[in-house]
């Protein structure tokens, strides 16, 4: 693998319009942005439950990845580029560029390394690029799996509680939804457990190897792009892997959709946010019978209340 230079451009946050025109003039269009606006925001929209800690600051970082090296003195005339922003209404601050080198890596293949088979209950995932064990064995159910660019290799503890409750239930020819399916782990998990099966995610990229996965273990259930709403049926299970603030939202639906006595597994959830779920699902009606604590993730087993 190669390598690629890379240079970190700290400028004030209320230049950043015109940086991007200016590395877009130098033909510099691999960039990232570092900002502590963005964490922000994303707090304030609700975009997930986790964040980094940052300090509030008026600067940003561009960082840029540069096959062919720029020299001192092209970095110091890309500076003064970045400065003579002035002169277009910008407030570019002290613009200051850090060099360095990221070695190139194939980031899609790398990870696979680390991922070995992981055994929950009586199932078994395995890694589809690995030689393992033959389907069969009395009381196991093998997932063969390869994730790709999607949510859900069993390793992550809310992936795992999941798994571990829909082996509590008696799925043989129940009809089960899973509700944002990732790489459809849990859809897959519930289909060779007994259930017939249907899967959403609205992440085209999840619905593909969902798919992918679906075929390479010999299943046939439909998945496809949407949400609960684009779902049609009167399920048994409903399990949703996704974090707090798009589970909140949707527990009056599953009450309402959900058959008499019908269960839902929800996950995803930190354990700052664990009240506040166990309060909205028992406005929608929702009963608590189990819950469960890995790390600082928390999954609940709910059953509709008639």
């Amino acid at each position: 693998m190669g390598s690629w230079q890379e240079l970190r451009i700290v400028i004030n946050r209320t230049a950043l319009e015109g940086a991007y025109a200016v590395l877009d003039r130098w033909g510099i269009g691999n960039i990232a942005e570092e900002d502590s606006a963005l964490v922000q925001e994303a707090q304030r929209l609700g975009w997930g439950d986790y964040f980094p800690v940052v300090e509030p600051s008026q600067k940003a970082t561009l960082i840029c990845y540069l096959a062919e090296k720029m020299d001192k003195a092209a970095q110091l005339e890309l500076k003064r580029d970045l400065e003579g922003l002035r002169e277009y209404g910008f407030d570019p601050g002290q613009v200051v560029i850090f060099e360095g080198t990221v070695q190139e890596e194939d980031w899609a293949q790398a990870w696979k390394q680390y991922y070995h088979p992981v055994r929950i209950g009586q199932v078994l995932i395995q890694p589809a690029w690995e030689a393992g064990e033959e389907e069969g064995a009395p009381g196991q159910v093998v997932i063969y799996l390869d994730p790709g660019m999607a949510f859900g290799t069993g390793t992550h503890p809310s992936t795992a509680m999941c798994l571990e409750f829909l082996q509590q239930l008696n799925l043989e020819g129940r009809l089960v939804w899973d509700v944002g399916t990732g790489s459809g782990i849990l859809a897959l998990a519930a289909a060779k457990l007994g259930a017939q099966v249907e899967a959403v995610d609205i992440d085209p990229v999840a619905v593909q190897a969902a798919k992918e996965n679906r075929d390479l273990n010999g299943l046939n259930f439909p998945v496809k792009q949407g949400t609960l709403d684009d779902l049609q049926g009167t399920p048994q299970v409903i399990v949703a892997n996704i974090v707090a603030h798009v589970i909140k939202p949707l527990m009056p639906k599953v009450q309402e959709v959900l058959a008499p006595r019908g269960f839902f597994i929800a996950s995803g959830v930190i354990k700052e946010r664990d009240q506040e779920i166990l309060a909205a699902a028992q406005e929608a009606g929702l009963r608590l019978l189990r819950r469960k604590e890995q790390g600082e993730w928390v999954a609940y087993l709910f059953q509709r209340g008639d």
